[in-house]
């Protein structure tokens, strides 16, 4: 019975009213220097015929979404499995047909650690928050092939990221930010600060985990943890964090947006202003020590946080 409340479970709760499910597959191509998304899940107040959704953005391209009705969709929680017509979605293998794109691609490594641990802490057991959040897996690699039309996409041992999150709506307000070096996989930047509202009661809380040199921070543990954040121009974007024994410096600079849906309500009905392969710059400073990072990541600013 305990496992079912464990965060990286999939739930597959297709009968709950005003509810969704989803996960975000990210793969960085060092071939073809961009993210390839993958964002899967179910939306239970959406129409029978699009109540599963796959967003796929491929590079140069704009992201396609591909519904699937509510009959055709089955998820087994044990293997981590969810079925959606002929398109299959697991932690090992992803196969999806349609009439535009075929994707046939493998995770190896993709070891979800199924545990009460996640990346809201604590705060995952306070009960009916709109959102919740939870890291699947930080570094699996990825291989295999994508088609779309007549432009075909091979992978070999890219690097991947898997997240989901449920509940009943995205935050109003929010910063997400998940970034890596594509010369070493071992160096990744994970941060994430939401308004969240809970019967009435509005606050703000953070998630994320800075990797390098086989070194993870875990950004909710940090003492007298403080963020500051401002954007000096229209494509730039820059956060301030500090604490008791570390400063970290992130500055993002962004060109070009896509849109995807997101959930309100038990409906994939909000557009979400998503900036791919933005540039991240880096300064960790601890113990009056300085190391500058250079890497590749994916950003969302969504309303007046």
């Amino acid at each position: 019975m305990l496992g079912i409340y464990k965060p990286t479970t999939l739930q597959g709760n297709l009968d709950r009213d005003k509810y969704f499910e989803g996960w975000f597959q990210k793969i960085y191509s060092k071939e073809y220097n961009a993210s390839i998304l993958i964002i899967y899940g179910y939306a239970t107040r959406n129409t029978e015929d699009r109540f599963g959704f796959i967003q796929i953005l491929l590079p140069q391209k704009a992201p396609e979404i591909i519904y699937c009705n509510r009959n055709e969709i089955t998820c087994d929680p044990d293997g981590h499995i969810v079925q959606m017509g002929e398109n299959l979605l697991t932690t090992e293998i992803i196969l999806i047909n349609s009439n535009d794109i075929n994707v046939r691609l493998k995770l190896i490594n993709n070891k979800v650690i199924r545990t009460f641990k996640n990346s809201m802490g604590y705060h995952y057991f306070v009960p009916n928050l709109p959102c919740y959040h939870s890291v699947l897996n930080t570094a699996h690699q990825v291989s295999g092939e994508i088609q779309q039309k007549d432009v075909r996409y091979i992978l070999n041992n890219e690097m991947g990221y898997l997240e989901k999150n449920w509940g009943t709506s995205f935050p109003k307000s929010y910063i997400w930010l998940h970034a890596v070096d594509p010369h070493d996989s071992k160096v990744s930047m994970l941060f994430s600060i939401a308004e969240i509202k809970w019967f009435g009661i509005k606050f703000i809380k953070h998630v994320g985990h800075f990797h390098f040199d086989d070194k993870q921070i875990d950004l909710r543990s940090l003492k007298n943890f403080a963020v500051s954040h401002q954007m000096p121009s229209k494509d730039t974007y820059q956060i301030l964090m500090r604490s008791k024994t570390i400063q970290i410096e992130i500055s993002i600079v962004f060109g070009d947006n896509i849109l995807f849906k997101g959930p309100q309500g038990g409906v994939l009905s909000s557009d979400i202003i998503h900036f791919p392969d933005t540039d991240v710059q880096i300064r960790f400073t601890e113990n009056n020590k300085i190391r500058k990072f250079h890497l590749i990541g994916n950003f969302e600013n969504i309303g007046n946080f």
